[in-house]
């Protein structure tokens, strides 16, 4: 048992040891002060607008007769867009859309406003931006646009929602930047159209990216943290993740032929996906306090009286992995489940068809828990199994102790003799338990990152499962029963090792008290099937009665 024991407090260090990481991941995220809607109005959208970016084809730095429109702000007027699932708002300045709110996610579960993702102000600040660059007069993302209208809306019956906005010069070029918006749906399509109706030729590349301030703190010690920042696709690397804090650093440029960049953070994110045929550029930037993504494609040259088109999909709202493979490969992956993805996306498979059959997260997340744990039933008895030997063993290892004394070779090969003759591997007690590890690690991320626990309800008390249990319930349940697992267990020999035991129940009941409910109903969950699993064993392998509380 005090292989158990020892084996119980490595598990206890490594759970503590990553909280404390978590924790300080938490710290090194700003904080901000959440600012005023009248202010955000009159906020200047150009303020910390990016840096015109390259062409894929070429680095040069861009010629300087772009023309800056930032002192026009008075004279800024927008289109607004309504789907189903989605409200945008459209800066005629530029094209850039500079709010979504998703009608389907509130802002919390007490405020049923919807959840404005794209917004003009920080913390979460948060736009799309797209332009053309090019050695003559092209539209970049301070150009001033015209629409038809000023609503445009997917009406009764309709699919397909087309928003066109126009720029054109004195020299006969006229470009249409087209949005096209679906029913049920948070990917669009994103059209940049060049028509030269002039005598010279025209020669240039299109670019869209995605510009990101500072992120929205969430605050407290419930909170875990979770990625926020840039992420790539390409053929070469099909998942880069770009940290904030290295996109002030240092910008990056990759060439590739295909794959998408994009902004993520905790249940949503914003992504691009090029669609026109070529190299691009993926790069990064900061300026004036702005996180940029983005690419851009290569030059492309439209001779008088014909015409070109740059065509990118974007993505804007939840992350919802059905949705997001159906946009493109490997964008799934911003479900940001870290080196466990491959373990992680077939549990919340399975996890969702429980869900499927219960209709409830929180059901469905204690039918997963017991599945794993009946998964890994076998395995630990086996580990029980192995280590009741070892018990069996102790006094003749004693007894070899005193013989050999200081001998260490002699000791060592006479326990391995022993071994060989009692059939025990010192290493089967371990083994299985290490294995279950990452699985478990891995439904703690999938309860993490699956935006479809956000606001829901378990039973009672627990109406939003990504948040703390308000009256601490199930962390005071979650204490008792780790108390009650000791009591299974024969107090350990070393008086330090048994105080240390007794205050473990307490120190993570604490620290339960502000994670999110679903983790802890989880956590919950697998220690009461570890009482009764480990009281199957006590019976089997002669352990001793369960000690009364």
């Amino acid at each position: 048992m005090k292989n158990n024991l020892r084996l119980f407090l490595y598990a206890a260090t490594f759970g503590v040891a990553f909280i404390i990481w978590q924790k300080w991941q938490e710290a090194n995220v700003p904080f901000y002060q959440q600012v005023d809607n009248s202010v955000i109005q009159q906020e200047n959208t150009a303020q910390s607008l990016a840096i015109l970016p390259a062409p894929a084809s070429s680095l040069a730095a861009l010629p300087a007769n772009i023309v800056d429109s930032v002192g026009s702000q008075n004279t800024t007027s927008f289109v607004n867009v309504h789907t189903d699932v989605m409200n945008i708002v459209i800066n005629l300045q530029g094209g850039t859309i500079e709010r979504v709110e998703l009608l389907d996610y509130s802002q919390t579960k007490q405020n049923k406003a919807p959840l404005d993702l794209l917004k003009t102000h920080n913390p979460g600040r948060f736009l799309l931006q797209s332009g053309l660059g090019s050695n003559s007069q092209a539209p970049d993302h301070y150009s001033k646009f015209s629409a038809t209208q000023q609503q445009f809306s997917l009406g009764q019956g309709e699919n397909i929602l087309e928003v066109p906005l126009t720029w054109q010069n004195d020299q006969g070029i006229v470009v249409t930047k087209t949005y096209t918006f679906k029913r049920d749906s948070y990917d669009f399509e994103l059209s940049q159209q060049v028509q030269n109706h002039g005598v010279d030729d025209w020669e240039g590349f299109a670019y869209q990216q995605l510009v990101f301030g500072e992120p929205v703190s969430r605050g407290g010690i419930g909170q875990v943290y979770t990625f926020t920042g840039g992420v790539t696709s390409t053929a070469e690397d099909s998942y880069n993740k770009i940290d904030l804090k290295e996109m002030r650093k240092l910008p990056i440029s990759l060439q590739t032929s295909e794959g998408w960049v994009a902004m993520i953070q905790h249940y949503f994110l914003g992504a691009i996906v090029p669609k026109t045929e070529g190299i691009y550029n993926f790069y990064t930037n900061f300026n004036q306090g702005d996180h940029i993504i983005g690419v851009s494609s290569e030059k492309k040259l439209v001779v008088p009286n014909a015409s070109a088109e740059f065509v990118a999909t974007g993505y804007v709202g939840p992350k919802v992995q059905e949705r997001l493979s159906q946009v493109a490969p490997k964008l799934d992956k911003t479900v940001d489940y870290g080196v466990l993805f491959m373990i992680a996306q077939p549990m919340f498979k399975v996890l969702s068809f429980i869900y499927d059959l219960i209709g409830n997260w929180g059901w469905a997340i204690i039918v997963m828990t017991l599945l794993i744990k009946l998964i890994f039933f076998a395995p630990s008895a086996w580990a029980y199994k192995s280590m009741a030997k070892m018990r069996r063993l102790q006094p003749e290892m004693a007894r070899m102790k005193e013989r050999y004394g200081e001998d260490r070779q002699a000791m060592s090969q006479a326990m391995m003799k022993l071994y060989r003759d009692e059939k025990v591997n010192p290493a089967s007690g371990c083994v299985p338990m290490l294995l279950q590890i990452p699985f478990f690690i891995a439904f703690y991320w999938v309860l993490v990152e699956s935006v479809e626990l956000r606001h829901a309800s378990w039973i009672g008390w627990v109406q939003d499962l990504s948040t703390r249990d308000p009256y601490f319930i199930l962390p005071i349940i979650n204490a008792a029963l780790m108390f009650i697992q000791q009591k299974l267990n024969p107090p350990p020999p070393d008086p330090m090792q048994a105080k240390l035991m007794m205050i473990l129940p307490l120190v993570f009941g604490f620290m339960f008290m502000w994670f999110p409910s679903g983790l802890v109903l989880y956590w919950t969950v697998s220690n009461a099937f570890s009482i009764v699993q480990q009281y199957i064993m006590n019976k089997r392998y002669g352990e001793p009665k369960v000690k009364k509380v």
